[in-house]
């Protein structure tokens, strides 16, 4: 009886002994897991090699710079750390939508990239298929989005862009006579058209007549002869600063003093290389860029961010970078992961089809403005920055 006694005690003994050090061997296990499943994977997909590596390198780096700041975050009452998955999709369409299944396999919560507007609409087809948002810095191509779901525009898109060109002349200039000018390339063409539909159908202002311009003397001389013949008040032009700097020295020198309006292609400072300061006084130029980024921009958020990005370059081990500083797109790279998270804080979750929602009403103050998306995931209300010349200089437009 004695020995039953003793080996019950002992069998007792260890089976409680056992039961402790399985439960302990789960605890460490589960915990574990969970400690590996808190992390939140955020995809980057850009062009990394060739030559537009330097946009995929802005992009990388505005992301990282962002991730430092965020990381751990805590949602849902967990903190996860931010990972960044990146990948170089060539700035490639077909290397892009392969690059799309990898983001996939490798269980990204978001994407923000692609470089290019064909790789970002190759890489769409993918992601919409999983539910997985893709937040795009660089793609501006209106017909990107089309019907997708997941796709948010962190970017002016090109309609948005003339959109706003045609606001400024329609609310601010008011011109009595408007003549557009297109450069015979393809942009041109189709930016001047479509701000010709919208100035007539938007502010009621029908435009006396369309030119197309080659830089040649005889075509030179033919256009400035029609110009003094319709004698406008307003010119706008989409050309490059080249161009622009030529048939506004011949306009005044034929006496011409038309207001000239251009875009993008036309504001750079070399153009007061080209001719004198007068024949280039008044030239306004519309760019698509919030004015907190835009140059010579005092923005507390963005002068912040351009020193904490410089800052961060000087800390960096990359082989063969190429760039100086930031680039015109690393503040949507950077405002992108913040609406990201942002998203999954409001939703409680990291799951895309549990804060996507959240992305499409979302409302957040960022570098680049005031963030919302419309229905179709453009930016809702994109900002556009004007630029005067005013005695030899580009200034802000008051």
């Amino acid at each position: 009886m004695k020995f039953k006694k003793i080996f019950f005690t002992y069998v007792k003994s260890f089976s409680v002994a056992s039961i402790l050090l399985i439960l302990i061997f789960f605890s460490i296990y589960i915990n574990g897991c969970e400690s590996r499943e808190r992390v939140i994977k955020i995809g980057n997909q850009c062009a990394l090699s060739g030559e537009y590596k330097s946009f995929g390198e802005e992009q990388t780096l505005s992301i990282e710079l962002a991730i430092s700041k965020l990381s751990p975050v805590r949602i849902g009452g967990f903190d996860y750390d931010i990972k960044i998955v990146t990948k170089d999709d060539e700035g490639n369409p077909e290397k892009a939508f392969l690059v799309a299944q990898e983001m996939v396999d490798d269980g990204v919560s978001a994407v923000i990239g692609s470089t290019f507007d064909g790789t970002t609409e190759s890489s769409l087809t993918v992601y919409e298929e999983y539910g997985i948002p893709l937040l795009s810095p660089f793609a501006q191509k209106t017909e990107v989005n089309n019907t997708r779901n997941i796709f948010f525009r962190m970017i002016i898109s090109n309609k948005q862009k003339i959109e706003n060109i045609a606001k400024f002349i329609g609310e601010k200039i008011k011109p009595s006579k408007l003549i557009l000018i297109n450069n015979r390339e393809e942009y041109s063409i189709n930016l001047v058209n479509y701000l010709k539909e919208v100035l007539l159908s938007e502010y009621g202002i029908e435009t006396v007549s369309t030119m197309s311009l080659d830089i040649g003397e005889e075509d030179m001389e033919v256009i400035i002869d029609n110009l003094i013949i319709e004698g406008p008040d307003t010119i706008f032009i989409c050309s490059s600063y080249e161009e622009i700097a030529t048939v506004m020295a011949a306009s005044r020198e034929a006496g011409l003093q038309s207001r000239f309006i251009t875009e993008t292609l036309g504001m750079d400072d070399n153009i007061f290389n080209l001719t004198e300061a007068s024949n280039l006084e008044g030239l306004i130029a519309v760019i698509p860029d919030p004015p907190s980024v835009a140059k010579y921009s005092q923005d507390s958020k963005a002068v912040n961010f351009w020193h904490e990005f410089n800052n961060y370059l000087t800390q960096v081990d990359y082989p063969d970078i190429s760039i100086k500083g930031p680039g015109q797109y690393s503040p949507y790279c950077y405002d992108s992961v913040f609406v990201i998270i942002e998203a999954m804080k409001r939703a409680n979750s990291i799951l895309p089809g549990d804060y996507v929602d959240e992305l499409k009403t979302i409302s957040y103050d960022g570098i680049t403005g005031r963030i919302e998306f419309d229905e179709k995931g453009n930016r809702l209300n994109p900002e556009s920055t004007i630029f005067i010349v005013k005695d030899g200089a580009w200034i802000r437009y008051q």
